[in-house]
């Protein structure tokens, strides 16, 4: 089960995070391209404010979706993730997400490197029949 955090507001998840990992304000504004004073001003709540950008490179650096950050959820763990990061091609995703690949073969598969969206993928598999998580 997911860890769940306390409702908070967006700096205090911030100062939160950062604490967890030992993240300093310095080492951050470094991750994400600005400056000191503006993760200070932020985390004080001093009308301090973060761009979309950067919003988006502290949930990838802790791991975490912008949801969270920005207080839409108490759960940290991203719902969503880009082909790229799971080592899929587009169409390999689109026949994931389209029941098109058994997905008895297509988590072996992916840890051997192999394309889910091939062929091999689809041996045996019946267009009708719809395996895997359910949507």
């Amino acid at each position: 089960m997911a860890q769940e955090y306390l409702p908070a507001p967006s700096n205090i998840r911030l100062a939160d995070l950062m604490k967890e990992h030992s993240i300093s304000q310095p080492e951050l504004a470094k991750e994400i391209g600005c400056s000191k004073s503006t993760i200070g001003r932020f985390i004080s709540d001093a009308k301090g404010t973060l761009t979309h950008e950067q919003v988006l490179k502290i949930a990838r650096l802790f791991n975490v979706s912008t949801d969270f950050l920005l207080g839409e959820t108490n759960i940290p763990d991203r719902k969503n993730y880009d082909i790229a990061e799971l080592g899929l091609s587009v169409e390999a995703a689109k026949n994931l997400y389209t029941w098109r690949v058994n997905a008895e073969v297509v988590n072996p598969a992916v840890h051997k490197g192999q394309d889910p969206g091939s062929s091999q993928s689809r041996k045996g598999h019946q267009p009708s029949e719809k395996v895997g998580v359910p949507r």
